[in-house]
């Protein structure tokens, strides 16, 4: 089950590179990975309007501001890539 979920991370970030890359070409720029919370306005911008009030809420004003937030600025494509590796291990036999 590991190894599936590293696979679907895995090409999922693959996706993701492929997506940035396509969109620096069509505006000329040079190439950089889009942030999470941009994917994520993107694919459904009232669930992160409502994400954040209730982590405020139910968990803390910290958590938002010093966990979530920054994961928010992060570029997808690593965090994906490195749910992939994180996967991958967990899925790894132990030879006896």
């Amino acid at each position: 089950m590991a190894k599936l979920l590293a696979f679907l991370f895995f090409a999922a970030g693959a996706v993701r590179v492929w997506f940035d890359w396509q969109a620096t070409i069509a505006q000329a720029d040079p190439f950089r990975f889009s942030e999470t919370g941009a994917v994520w306005a993107e694919i459904h911008f009232g669930s992160l309007q409502v994400f954040q009030p209730a982590v405020e809420r139910y968990i803390g004003p910290w958590m938002w501001e010093s966990v979530i937030f920054p994961v928010l600025l992060t570029p997808l494509a690593p965090i994906l890539f490195g749910l992939s590796l994180i996967f991958w291990l967990f899925g790894r036999r132990k030879k006896s």
